[in-house]
């Protein structure tokens, strides 16, 4: 297909064979409105010509046995048409980030490639709750005492701390920080956000910028991390920081590894200068079965999981459909 015919609004979309039996019909619909006359395409039934391809929708099932840094069977073969589909203009991923190796050979092309934000901001959040909940009313303790067959109630000085009179810090105001926000101050949290500028922002009691990070940290009780990966954020907890943060402090990471000193928080841990973290996105992934972090006292893991839902595909699907109704009106034919 030439670049006259697709200026006449004939297109060819590459998607998953489970997504274009579900939504074929709707994605005809969509484009018959539109007036385009559009091609659906899947890795198992491919035009003669690959240049047919302008479209591809790189959904969720297709990123099952693939890790952070690791393509899995079905995202190689997936990306192998895409990387040789020399009229591709737009590539839509089931993913929030854009740092996926799979996506550099678009990206380097030029290709526009949508993320599907906020799609996995509330599952995730919701497992943050969970850990947070958990680790604030005593879990640690008791399931410890249910290993070793302990009738081992809190008292005292134990107890748990009220929940109202404790802190999260949020690194990160996009989808996901905003939902963590909401979800902490409904059960009770006093929840501040740091983000680039100052700026009110809704569930959270205060705003501070990065500047001001540090000398909120000796006051801070939960540290939660939901921010991307750049320049910037590499390594936006170090060994220093942590050492600002009080012992009875705890750390959450769900957005990428790099953002945390991991030697520095399982040493922070070991000496109990903090009293634990819950990581579910690591430096290397998978996590290697040698790393110190699986051992690390009162630390919990999670295998880059906290999204799991059952929802996720349709989720992914909805976002795609977004980008699209606009990539199909622009090429109505004039």
């Amino acid at each position: 297909m030439d670049h006259h015919s697709l200026r006449r609004g004939n297109v060819g979309l590459l998607l998953s064979e489970r997504v274009d039996v579900k939504e074929g019909p709707r994605i005809d619909s969509l484009a018959d409105k539109a007036g385009v006359s559009l091609q659906r395409y899947s890795p198992s039934r491919l035009p003669g010509d690959l240049g047919a391809i302008h479209a591809a929708l790189f959904s969720r099932e297709l990123y099952e046995g693939s890790s952070l840094r690791q393509p899995g069977p079905a995202s190689n073969a997936f990306f192998k048409i895409v990387d040789a589909a020399p009229n591709l203009e737009w590539l839509h991923v089931c993913t929030s980030g854009l740092d996926l190796p799979q996506y550099a050979a678009s990206l380097q092309r030029g290709i526009r490639v949508t993320p599907s934000s906020g799609t996995t901001a509330n599952p995730i959040a919701l497992t943050v709750l969970a850990a947070v909940l958990a680790q604030s009313r005593g879990f640690t303790h008791w399931l410890r005492a249910q290993q070793e067959h302990r009738w081992a109630p809190l008292s005292g000085a134990e107890r748990p701390r009220d929940i109202s009179g404790q802190e999260a810090i949020v690194l990160g105001a996009g989808p996901l920080g905003l939902e963590i926000g909401r979800l902490l101050k409904a059960v009770g949290f006093r929840t501040a956000v740091v983000r680039r500028r100052i700026q009110q922002t809704k569930n959270f009691d205060r705003c501070l910028t990065f500047e001001d990070l540090d000398k909120a940290l000796p006051y801070c009780d939960w540290l939660i991390l939901a921010l991307p990966l750049n320049s910037d954020t590499k390594n936006v907890i170090n060994a220093q920081r942590l050492a600002l943060l009080p012992k009875h402090a705890r750390l959450v990471n769900v957005a990428r590894g790099e953002l945390v000193d991991e030697t520095a928080l399982s040493a922070a841990l070991r000496k109990e200068q903090l009293a634990g973290a819950y990581l579910d996105t690591f430096i290397e992934e998978p996590l290697p079965a040698d790393s110190a972090l699986w051992d690390t006292p009162n630390l919990w893991l999670t295998p880059h999981n906290s999204a799991a839902s059952q929802g996720h595909e349709q989720r992914v699907v909805e976002s795609f459909f977004i980008h699209l109704d606009g990539w199909l009106k622009a090429r109505q034919p004039k």
